[in-house]
């Protein structure tokens, strides 16, 4: 009996699945380059100190190991901590524009149940350097297009302010651990529960009506920006709604507003966004595939001060979708399967040489049965139900058709003409 040495959370990519994630992959990289942005790589370990401090990634939740010289790594959890690490460290100019595209897995050990996943494949961007409105713009306008180039078309994002909420919270004594707790009700839109910490808070009655408004904070972008403004009670909120009237106003110029829909109540597991934060979405599909924002501050941890925007995909979760909606892009290539007598092995692999060279995948079996035989034996392959077969029999050439082996001058005509 076979062991099972497989582990929960992690998963393998069939040869069936794994050329249409590289199309994607590929297609995605090509967008990227097209706006500027230049492929990096960073370790799959990290120091372990790097995330010990980010106290949105719960210490049990990666995956740690102790090196040779004592050291605790980690698992690389995250790729926007390590992506602005490597900016930091090789570009010290604050002012510098950067624009980095990555591919990298992601490893976090949720101890929820629904959190199933442990690694995670994820492409995305990063844009250093630019705190205006058009690089927000831009960076939504990618994830868009992210989307859109791989045949997806029901896509819509929701924008957030972490901002917002938090400029509010500045009037009030909570503690962190309220503040979190709160922020989940609003998320989830408890208006029950939010009320019943409000109550037990003996807050304001005009900050407390203001608050249980936050959970409806979501739809048409006009309509939610004449609601903010009538919640602002301070300055910092009001340049939230100033900023995000900007960046929308960029979306329509571009083209882009109509994918585009407002939730305030929204936050984010990673507490380094400053600003901006948004989740892509695929319509009809619960889980977002993209996740972003700006962190204008995350920099300052490698000693820069450095504005920043970007997001990341989840790869597999979009497979999921566009496998279910016949979306995945199909092998463009067939391949040639050559059978060859023995006495013939010569001639078989010269011919597989110069197709190969082609560009035409080939592969080659010596005869043990009949040529029907051995041909209808691997047909019943997944890897060869859709190839061509050919045979090279005393020195001769033929052609498998639904009559038998046909006799023809070349294969490599046949194949290549």
């Amino acid at each position: 009996m076979l062991e099972n040495y497989t582990i929960d959370g992690f998963e393998n990519i069939q040869y069936q699945g794994y050329p249409a994630l590289q199309k994607i992959e590929n297609n995605l990289g090509q967008l990227f380059e097209l706006y500027g942005y230049h492929p990096i790589s960073t370790p799959t370990f990290e120091a372990y100190d790097l995330y010990a401090a980010e106290d949105s990634i719960a210490s049990d939740d990666l995956f740690k190991l102790v090196n040779h010289q004592g050291k605790v790594l980690a698992l690389k959890p995250d790729a926007t901590l390590a992506v602005t690490r490597m900016a930091a460290i090789n570009h010290h100019d604050p002012d510098e524009i950067i624009k980095f595209s990555y591919l990298t897995n992601i490893y976090r050990s949720f101890a929820s149940p629904e959190s199933v996943k442990k690694e995670m494949t994820q492409m995305g961007v990063e844009y250093f350097g630019n705190n205006s409105p058009e690089c927000d713009g831009e960076i939504i306008a990618l994830a868009i297009e992210s989307l859109l180039s791989n045949r997806i078309e029901d896509v819509h994002i929701d924008l957030g302010h972490v901002g917002f909420i938090n400029h509010l919270m500045d009037e009030l004594a909570f503690s962190v651990k309220e503040k979190t707790q709160l922020f989940k009700y609003i998320e989830n839109k408890n208006i029950g529960d939010i009320g019943e910490f409000l109550n037990r808070k003996n807050l304001n009655a005009k900050v407390a009506a203001i608050i249980l408004k936050l959970p409806k904070l979501y739809g048409e972008p006009q309509q939610v920006f004449k609601k903010m403004e009538a919640l602002c009670i301070n300055d910092a909120m009001r340049r939230v709604v100033d900023k995000l009237k900007a960046i929308y106003h960029h979306l329509e110029v571009t083209g882009y507003a109509k994918y585009i829909s407002f939730d305030l109540g929204f936050t984010n597991q990673m507490n380094y966004y400053s600003d901006l934060i948004f989740k892509g979405y695929i319509n009809n599909w619960g889980e977002p595939v993209i996740n972003g924002g700006r962190y204008n501050h995350l920099s300052e941890k490698f000693g820069i001060s450095r504005p920043a925007c970007g997001f990341g995909i989840d790869l597999l979760k979009m497979m999921e979708y566009m496998e279910q909606y016949h979306l995945l892009p199909q092998s463009e290539k067939r391949k040639t399967i050559i059978l060859y007598a023995p006495e013939d092995k010569c001639e078989g692999y010269k011919t597989a040489g110069i197709l190969r060279q082609k560009g035409q995948p080939t592969e080659l079996f010596v005869l043990k049965t009949t040529p029907e035989e051995c041909a209808a034996a691997l047909a019943q392959n997944a890897l060869y139900q859709n190839a061509h077969y050919y045979l090279i029999r005393d020195q001769k050439n033929y052609h498998f058709t639904k009559k038998g082996f046909q006799a023809i001058d070349s294969i490599v005509e046949a194949e290549v003409n």
